[in-house]
């Protein structure tokens, strides 16, 4: 059983709000009559968050209402306690709630409220968590011109050669230039490569210095370099052009929208005489024709796809099998797919509305018709289709999930998105509804699968998972989000931020680019403002007021780039999530402020240069989510008595058994650090099954394991057996900790066994195929030898195999060797060019989707930076040289 989340994009926080003041009411009678009201209110708001609303005046209404509740609860949450002048604001919210209902009746909105559209149903459909993996390629119909595109960039010719992509959007030209990246790249025919998009909003200092980064990063101490993007942007470009003016380079510069940024990237890119080639897309024909200015540049058109392409795209999409189709959807099939007139996009998203099963196909099919435009109405547009087609996989959405859909604009359009950080933000942020039997994660990672199988979100893998690590938005898709999020005043892009795009509403969650000086002058601004350091001296006092409105009440900040430019945060008092992850540049000191954010319930501070954490950060009540990874952190301060983390994550955290004790609702521990001189195997044995919600647990083990008290690991390994994780990692493994883990069972409830061994061994330890628990398995070895394979290939639930070997590589693999259920192989060899290599007899490895080979082969292509990995799609063989 489902209940409501405590916040939404259509009812916002009323549901939080009425569970704040329920228990109020015992020692403040007052907030009785309010909660009643709020209540009442509530019921009026409920039917109009079921489906679309019918009229300007009921956005209006329910926007207007939202704002109102936002700002109550505001009010209520910073109170400890209540005074007779506070009664008094109680009577105010009251009639301000009376006449928002006042307002309701007198226009008579209830005669508009829509019928529900959308059944609260969750991530049950037909597909497992697992069939991602096998999902056809949606790549139809381009092979054509990528083999006419390729021909272009790989010819002989020595002058810069510009080969410019335009269509409209949802075309497939971003899917055809990562075909045509990842291609060259193998081959390895440029030394230096870079793949960058640009979008709607991005900051070109950003998206320059990404490019430096990609091309600079086989170079010794190019991180160091770029550290900070607090240079000016002409010294970037000065730099950018020094560095490759004398190198062949390929740069693929993706969803170009404006002449400015063509301008300020030509400058920066040389035109040498060494074969260099630019790759770019555009949605504007102008634009491309304005690259193409020698005279053997490219102006490629993306052309739709033709009846027999689109058919087949819409076929691999649909997870119902022709087979299934019947008669009457077979017909109806062919007029969507003409409504769609070849846009892959459209034809995508369409078989990702049809999801459920076949027996739903139809009642599915006959609801897409009737909102979609027939291409014979007299207003039917191609970019009409496409906006009717995402309106209704929209409107399909259960409540929850079009929140956390519309989340999505918090982060940048033109990267990746990390599940894990994406999840956690919906949690703390209140979207995900409490779902009895599941944990918050657990129903979060099932709306994420949702918006996959519903193909709105695309999946992004690495070589360490064989479930999607992230995700990507088609920019059509995130230009859809943002105009939504938009009308709802859900996520307010950075880019409004700027003096003259400034919101007219308050600013309730937003993103930052410290990048962009006007983005993060804006919130500079507000937070001296509210410290009255610029009071007396502003020359604008009407613009500062109405920065100190619109920024007043945030409660969402998330930041990218240099964290020079965040100022004190400690005005922003309503603020529940705060996500620094990546910023360069973040001092210690800096950290001082977010101490006195008491409402914080998320604080990402992966991949920033902290090292120690202010005593006022970990006294915050209310925190629930604290995120160290890719930080030094190896030690916290003393913990509140009343702390409510529940997830708690870092690369190595040292934790006494006093933290230990107080953190009673972890659900989420990794990596804590096992040994002498991190936690004591016997106490975390001690409170590691006290902690009954924890299904999360990662311990990387001390180099000093030698010395590590044995005893105190097998009672730890015992409780393990004993408790309700569903994932354990173990990281840095020694040898003789294999023996143990053979006579100590671990849990029923596991999940995922992740072990990563310790060290480079001889060769592979016959222990392992006792593991029978083992999922995903990092080993590094001498040598393999054939019972080694056989090892490995009997463990029974292993998905993901990283094999480093020391060694020239010499093995075969045969469908005897078992691996039934290996999804991911990723085979290093540090030494080439002698032995027979890895083989593969027919019917090996039956399940296997990804392989990832690095293999050291300097002498015939260049070095593959890390970097640059790029998500793929399957199934993929990806080459690391």
């Amino acid at each position: 059983m489902e209940g409501p989340p405590m916040v939404c994009y259509s009812m916002g926080s009323i549901n939080s709000l009425v569970e704040k003041i329920t228990p109020l009411m015992e020692n403040h009678p007052k907030t009785k009559k309010l909660l009643q009201d709020l209540k009442s209110l509530r019921v009026e708001m409920n039917k109009f968050a079921g489906g679309r609303a019918a009229g300007e005046q009921v956005n209006v209404w329910m926007k207007q209402v939202r704002e109102m509740v936002y700002d109550i609860e505001d009010w209520i949450y910073l109170k400890k306690d209540f005074s007779e002048s506070d009664m008094e604001e109680i009577e105010d919210f009251r009639d301000e709630i009376q006449e928002a209902r006042s307002r309701c009746l007198r226009y008579e909105l209830l005669k508009q409220a829509p019928t529900s559209d959308a059944e609260i149903v969750y991530s049950t459909g037909p597909r497992g968590r697992r069939l991602f993996l096998e999902e056809k390629t949606v790549f139809v119909g381009r092979d054509h011109p990528k083999s006419e595109l390729l021909g272009h960039l790989k010819d002989e010719q020595k002058d810069l050669k510009v080969v410019s992509i335009h269509g409209r959007g949802g075309h497939g030209k971003t899917a055809l230039a990562k075909e045509i990246y990842g291609d060259i790249y193998i081959k390895g025919q440029f030394e230096y490569k870079a793949f960058v998009s640009v979008g709607r909003n991005s900051s070109m200092k950003t998206t320059l210095i990404e490019i430096l980064r990609q091309v600079k990063s086989s170079e010794v101490d190019a991180c160091q370099t770029w550290s900070s993007n607090d240079e000016q942007i002409n010294e970037i470009i000065t730099e950018l052009w020094g560095f490759l003016h004398t190198k062949r380079y390929f740069i693929c510069i993706d969803d170009i929208r404006t002449a400015n940024d063509l301008e300020v990237i030509l400058c920066a890119l040389p035109d040498n005489d060494l074969g260099s080639r630019i790759l770019t897309t555009t949605r504007m024909k102008d634009i491309a024709i304005l690259f193409s200015r020698r005279p053997n540049d490219v102006v490629y058109e993306m052309m739709a796809l033709n009846e027999t392409d689109s058919k087949s795209l819409f076929r691999n999409c649909l997870y119902v099998q022709e087979e299934e189709w019947t008669d009457h959807f077979k017909e109806l099939s062919k007029e969507i797919l003409e409504v769609c007139g070849g846009l892959p996009l459209a034809i995508i998203v369409t078989a990702g509305f049809l999801w459920r099963t076949s027996a739903e196909l139809p009642l599915q099919s006959e609801k897409l018709k009737k909102a979609i435009p027939s291409e014979f109405d007299e207003f039917y547009s191609e970019s009409e289709a496409m906006r009717k087609i995402l309106d209704a996989s929209y409107a399909d959405l259960p409540q929850p999930l079009k929140s956390c859909f519309l989340y999505l604009t918090a982060f940048s359009g033109n990267y990746g998105i990390k599940k894990d950080r994406l999840v956690r933000r919906w949690v703390a942020e209140g979207l995900i509804p409490e779902r009895h039997g599941n944990s918050s994660w657990e129903t979060g990672e099932g709306y994420f699968d949702e918006l996959i199988g519903r193909r709105l979100i695309q999946p992004a893998f690495d070589g360490n998972d064989d479930q999607p690590i992230g995700c990507t938005v088609h920019g059509v898709v995130f230009d859809f989000l943002e105009s939504m999020s938009s009308k709802e005043n859900f996520i307010t892009p950075g880019a409004e931020l700027k003096s003259e795009l400034f919101p007219c509403e308050r600013v309730r969650r937003v993103s930052l680019d410290c990048g962009d000086e006007d983005e993060g002058d804006t919130l500079i601004t507000y937070c001296l403002l509210e410290k009255k350091s610029l009071v007396a001296s502003s020359c604008d006092e009407e613009k500062d007021d109405a920065i100190i409105l619109k920024l007043s009440r945030v409660r969402s900040l998330a930041f990218s780039g240099d964290a020079g430019r965040i100022p004190n945060l400690s005005a922003l008092k309503h603020l529940r999530v705060l996500d620094l992850e990546d910023t360069k540049g973040l001092a210690n000191e800096r950290l001082e402020s977010i101490g006195h954010l008491s409402l914080l319930r998320y604080l990402g501070l992966g991949g920033t240069d902290v090292t120690k954490l202010p005593q006022q950060i970990m006294a915050l009540e209310q925190l629930t989510t604290l995120d160290l990874r890719r930080t030094s952190l190896k030690r916290l301060p003393v913990l509140s008595r009343n702390t409510k983390l529940m997830s708690l994550l870092a690369d190595q955290l040292a934790i006494t058994p006093t933290q230990m004790s107080r953190m009673q609702n972890l659900e989420e521990l990794s990596k804590v650090l096992m040994g002498p001189d991190g936690s004591l195997a016997s106490e975390l044995a001690r409170h590691v099954n006290k902690l009954g919600s924890l299904r999360m647990l990662g311990i990387r083990i001390s180099h000093r394991h030698s010395a590590m008290d044995q005893q105190g690991v097998k009672h730890l390994l015992e409780d393990l057996g004993k408790s309700n994780l569903q994932s354990l990692l173990l990281d840095n493994c020694p040898l003789p900790l294999l023996d143990l883990l053979v006579d100590y069972p671990l849990a029923q409830n596991l999940q995922k066994f992740e072990l990563r061994m310790h060290g480079c061994l001889p060769q592979v330890p016959q222990e392992i195929a006792s593991l029978i628990a083992i999922t995903h398995l990092h080993i590094k070895v001498e040598a393999v030898e054939e019972q080694a394979v056989r090892a490995l290939g009997s463990l029974p639930n292993l998905v993901v195999l990283r094999l480093d070997l020391n060694s020239s590589p010499s093995m075969t693999v045969s469908p005897k060797d078992g691996f039934q259920c290996l999804k991911v192989l990723w085979f290093n060899s540090q030494y080439g060019g002698v032995g027979k290599g890895i083989q593969f007899e027919a019917g090996a490895m039956p399940q296997l989707r990804r392989l990832w080979l690095e293999l050291n082969v300097q002498r015939l292509m260049p070095r593959r930076p890390r970097s640059e990995n790029k998500y793929l799609r399957t199934p993929t063989i990806q080459y690391w040289n």
